[in-house]
């Protein structure tokens, strides 16, 4: 994710930490599952690994990103920016969420 997500997630009223800011920068997937479990965290990456529900069958939830690799930053920040706004927060704890160009799919693991 672009460090520039930061700013669009915070100004839609979001709670944000990254990775990198938090000494997960190079972790591997169940470090970051294990920390936002411990401090309720909701995951948003493009990585497709954390949408995994057998692999990582507890966890507050994820918001994935599956757009083009060759979106810019300011691509995927304006389709983080619309999805963001278009959900309430209660709508992405406890689910798996697949952003698309044009749809979202939403998937409980309660």
């Amino acid at each position: 994710m672009p460090r520039s997500s930061i700013k669009v997630i915070k100004n839609l009223g979001f709670k944000v930490e990254d990775v990198r800011d938090i000494g997960l920068g190079s972790a591997k997937d169940e470090e970051i599952i294990e920390y936002a479990n411990k401090n309720n965290r909701i995951i948003i990456t493009r990585d497709i690994d954390f949408g995994e529900v057998l692999r990582y069958p507890k966890h507050p939830g994820a918001i994935i990103l599956r757009l083009p690799y060759t979106f810019t930053a300011r691509e995927i920040n304006k389709r983080l920016e619309d999805f963001l706004g278009s959900i309430s927060k209660n709508e992405v704890k406890n689910a798996i969420i697949i952003v698309e160009l044009e749809r979202y799919r939403k998937r409980s693991i309660e």
